[in-house]
Order: C-alpha cells, then sequence, then structure tokens
C-alpha cells in the first residue's frame, strides 16, 4: 500500500488520485451484481480528470469537515493512540482500490471512520450499537485497500445529543452481516475482503476489456 501522507484532501491533488477509482463511497458496488460501478469508472477513463463542483461541499459535508476533527479527537482518547492524516491510501495489489482515511496510525495499522449526522441518524446508530449499513461497506474497504490493517474504528458524533459519541471497533475476525433482516448474511471481516478482492479483479479485467471494445468503435 502506498500511503500519501503528503495530499491533503479536497484539493485538486486528492481528487486527481482518486479519478477512476474505487474510494470508500463507491466500494457497495464491490457486494452488488450490478454493472453501476463498472460503468461509473469506464465513464471516468474515458474522459480527462476535472473537479466536481456540484455537490463538493454541501452543508452536511461542511459539518464533517468542522466536527470530524474533534469526534476523533474523542476516538484517539477511547482507543489511546494518535490518528495521523492522509489523503489517500492507494492499494497496490489492485491499483482501481484506494481509500481516503479520516484518521491512520504511522504504522498503518489502526484507522477510524467518523460521520457527524443528523439527529435522527445519530440516535438510531446509538440505540441499535450498530455501524449504519451505508456506512459498513466504507469500514470494509479499509481492510480490502490496507493489508496492514488490524484496527478499524467507526464513530458516530453529534455534540448536540445527550449520547454525543459512539463507537465499534472492527478487526478481520469481526463478524458483519451484509443481509437483510429476512435473510442475514454474515461473515468475518476477512472473508468480505476476500469477495471485495476477487470483485475488484474483476472489475479490473471488465474496464479493460470494455476500453479495448471502444478502441474499434
Amino acid at each position: 500500500m502506498i500511503t500519501h501522507w503528503d495530499v491533503k484532501q479536497r484539493t485538486e491533488e486528492w481528487f486527481r488520485l482518486k479519478w477512476g477509482k474505487i474510494g470508500g463511497s463507491t466500494s457497495k458496488g464491490l457486494f452488488v451484481p450490478s454493472d453501476t460501478l463498472l460503468l461509473e469508472l469506464l465513464a471516468e477513463h474515458t474522459e480527462p480528470f476535472e473537479i466536481e463542483v456540484d455537490g463538493y461541499c454541501s452543508p452536511e459535508m461542511q459539518r464533517g469537515i468542522d466536527l470530524e476533527p474533534v469526534g476523533r479527537m474523542r476516538m484517539e482518547k477511547v482507543a489511546g493512540v494518535k490518528f495521523g492524516d492522509a489523503g489517500w491510501l492507494q492499494c497496490e495489489e489492485n491499483n482501481l482500490l484506494g481509500i481516503s482515511p479520516d484518521g491512520i496510525t504511522k504504522d498503518e495499522t489502526i484507522s477510524c471512520e467518523g460521520k457527524c449526522p443528523g439527529r435522527k441518524k445519530h440516535i438510531e446508530t446509538v440505540f441499535s450499537r450498530k455501524i449504519p449499513s451505508d456506512n459498513i461497506h466504507q469500514c470494509l474497504h479499509y481492510f480490502t485497500v490496507n493489508p496492514k490493517l488490524e484496527k478499524h474504528y467507526f464513530f458516530s458524533f453529534r455534540p448536540e445529543c445527550d449520547y454525543p459519541f459512539w463507537y465499534q471497533m472492527l478487526t478481520r475476525d469481526s463478524l458483519i452481516d451484509l443481509g437483510t433482516k429476512a435473510k442475514p448474511n454474515v461473515k468475518k471481516v476477512s472473508e468480505w475482503v476476500d469477495i471485495a478482492k476477487f470483485n475488484a479483479k474483476e472489475i479490473k479485467d471488465n474496464l479493460q476489456l470494455a476500453l479495448k471494445q471502444l478502441d474499434k468503435i
């Protein structure tokens, strides 16, 4: 894995590193039987780089930018570690894979992902004591990208709430359910990572094939 410590997130260089890659926000596509992710990648690989301005910094995103450092400080106290800032973690096994960490230790063995959600989502997370379904794939992606990773912390932080901070630690042995209430599908993190890597390789192969087919048109 290549860690870009010197790249600041949300800069042009950061957007360039992310261009045409499967990052945390699109990693759910590695577990969905659909061509959506492939087509998204194909669209970026067939056009010159550009920064997408629309929705670039919504009020919700700005809230996260402002509050996540505070939540991360609380996470550091709980975990007993110091998280550093890295712009992008680039997987070397498959160069389509990468992630922008909210925090990672210098030895790259512990990371964190923090959210500062609205009141309903935060209290739902605290009450259910589960990582939200729309965040769990991103947490798995940390392990997929980083072979050194031993622990990953997810936290939800909302200072307005009477219960402002909730977290969960994941290891490669943690059990994760990606199924439904009616049809659970429980596997270890390590097993989901193997599936993600397999599907990522297939997507990479299909992307290369699609680009060759387009050259013949």
